[in-house]
């Protein structure tokens, strides 16, 4: 077992520039850092079920998202294959990891710590050449002759501009926030564990008349700790009483508690608990809403820090804002089917999209002459509308 010497060393070296002397006591084990008894910090919340399934919705759902980088030209709009920026941040943003991994790691350390870190590489012309992912406890933030710092561990200062920084509200973690109700939490977790542990028997005391040596209630004591962990009949001794001093699972309201903490943790990471698989209110009617309301209020505001971020540490300002990044959030607000359906055919009646530009939003080929866009008036071309409507109006003075 660790000594207290050896744990403060190892604890030190896992917060470089995060010492809080209000905490570090309990993040040493001395005392528990909740009320409840349970010691929460951002590591050990993943062990909590609902903590785990948040964390991993969010920063699932924004990694899947498609991310390009694109240039404007006057009303056109492409995409910037060829800017350095756009294989970094859609395929390979260093040796070591795909964009997909990427992302979500440092979406997930946003979510828990508060602040994701990534450094910059860059090459002769100051372009981003690679993005490497460094641990949250490994950045301390510096001012250096009036100018703000990164000192990384093991690398050395970082300047800001070369620091790719996903923050999240404050800059500070949830999990340190909400530490109160994710210890609650955890407590009420560990009381079904010792419960079933202990063979659902909950704590007593035996009592007798009989005056006994303490050998003998040591015997006796570890006789009915070892029958406790047991199923079965269990068998008093001669002359001794058992009266039960703890209280039920449904006196605690075991259930009724794990699930209103769940909802709790589904509150601060602004997740619907029907995503997180939670029994909830949601019915095929709504369930459609809840994924709209999470794209909204949960999706949108993460993408939206993450492409300012990649514009300004990624994009030189003089390619700013001709050229700029951008999720592909329209997927996340796709419908079913039959709705899809009737998107596409009013967006074509109304000739503000072409067959070609519908399919593929649904990932298919263009067809021959699917380029032209038509108007509903007997579904003829745009560009031969004026023509049109200068037949009808010359046939309509003729036949008066």
């Amino acid at each position: 077992m660790a000594t207290i010497w050896e744990r403060l060393g190892l604890q030190k070296r896992a917060r470089i520039g995060k010492f809080d002397s209000a905490t570090i006591a309990q993040e040493l084990g001395i005392w528990a850092m909740t009320r409840s008894g349970a010691n929460v910090s951002e590591q050990s919340s993943l062990a909590i079920s609902t903590v785990y399934a948040c964390v991993y919705k969010i920063a699932s759902t924004i990694s899947s998202l498609g991310l390009d980088v694109y240039v404007r030209d006057g009303a056109s709009v492409d995409v910037a294959n060829a800017h350095p920026a756009h294989d970094l941040i859609k395929y390979e943003p260093n040796s070591r990891q795909t964009a997909y991994e990427f992302w979500e790691t440092i979406v997930a350390q946003a979510c828990l710590y508060g602040m994701g870190y990534a450094i910059i590489e860059r090459d002769s012309r100051g372009y981003a050449s690679s993005m490497t992912i460094v641990d949250y406890y490994d950045v301390e933030a510096k001012v250096v002759n009036d100018e703000p710092v990164y000192v990384v561990r093991d690398y050395g200062v970082v300047r800001t501009e070369n620091m790719l920084e996903i923050c999240n509200l404050f800059r500070m973690s949830p999990i340190r926030l909400h530490r109160e109700n994710l210890g609650l939490a955890k407590s009420a977790q560990d009381f079904g564990a010792e419960y079933f542990g202990s063979g659902g028997q909950m704590t007593g005391i035996l009592s007798t008349d009989q005056p006994l040596k303490k050998e003998q209630m040591d015997v006796i004591q570890e006789s009915w700790n070892k029958a406790q962990t047991q199923a079965g009949t269990k068998l008093l001794p001669f002359g001794f009483k058992y009266n039960r001093i703890s209280i039920s699972p449904d006196e605690a309201q075991f259930i009724e508690t794990r699930k209103f903490q769940a909802e709790e943790i589904c509150r601060i990471f602004s997740v619907p608990p029907s995503l997180v698989q939670l029994p909830s209110q949601t019915t095929f009617n709504n369930v459609e809403q809840q994924n709209l309301q999470f794209a909204k209020h949960t999706v949108t505001p993460w993408a939206n820090r993450i492409e300012q971020e990649i514009d300004r540490k990624l994009i030189p300002s003089f390619d700013r804002p001709r050229i700029y990044s951008k999720f592909a959030l329209n997927d996340l607000y796709r419908g079913d089917m039959a709705a899809r359906a009737n998107f596409y055919q009013q967006m074509l009646q109304a000739g503000v999209i072409s067959i070609n530009e519908a399919r593929s939003k649904e990932d298919l080929n263009p067809v021959a002459g699917g380029d032209i866009h038509t108007v509903q008036v007997n579904q003829i071309a745009l560009d031969q509308f004026g023509a049109y409507s200068q037949k009808i109006a010359n046939e309509n003075a003729g036949s008066i």
